[in-house]
């Protein structure tokens, strides 16, 4: 996403930093699962969804993120899931050039095989003209 697009989906006044696993989980800054908690009746949101730290209140984390944000970032239609997207479909791409390049090895190998067949049937049929024309050559 560009700044300027981001600065008006996710209206930060500092940026915040929070890893999301390979899991699709929201990790704390103690790389734990962050918890989903949902803002009580004194908040001004109260009712939205946030992530918070699993050791709160008896850590000093202060890890928080709003559940929206984080759906903004990493939820269906944003970059992150097109990119996981088409990384899976070249991922994909990958497996079938590995089967097309075994098969094609395959295929090569019987060739091969074929040609040395073949090549070995024209000796022999060579060999035999060779006598034949030496014997009609002796026996005339």
């Amino acid at each position: 996403m560009s700044s300027s697009s981001s600065s008006s989906i996710l209206p930060y006044k500092k940026l915040k930093i929070f890893r999301l696993g390979t899991d699709g989980n929201v990790y704390c800054n103690h790389n734990m699962v962050a918890v989903l908690r949902v803002a009580g009746s004194r908040s001004v949101r109260h009712g939205h969804e946030f992530y918070g730290c699993t050791l709160w209140p008896e850590s000093d984390c202060k890890f928080f993120i709003w559940k929206e944000y984080v759906d903004v970032m990493f939820g269906e239609g944003s970059n992150f899931k097109q990119l996981e997207m088409k990384n899976k479909s070249l991922e994909l791409k990958i497996e079938n050039l590995k089967m097309d390049k075994m098969l094609l090895q395959t295929e090569n190998k019987c060739l091969k095989n074929k040609l040395k067949f073949k090549s070995n049937k024209v000796s022999v049929a060579a060999i035999v003209l060779v006598l034949g024309a030496m014997y009609w050559y002796f026996v005339d």
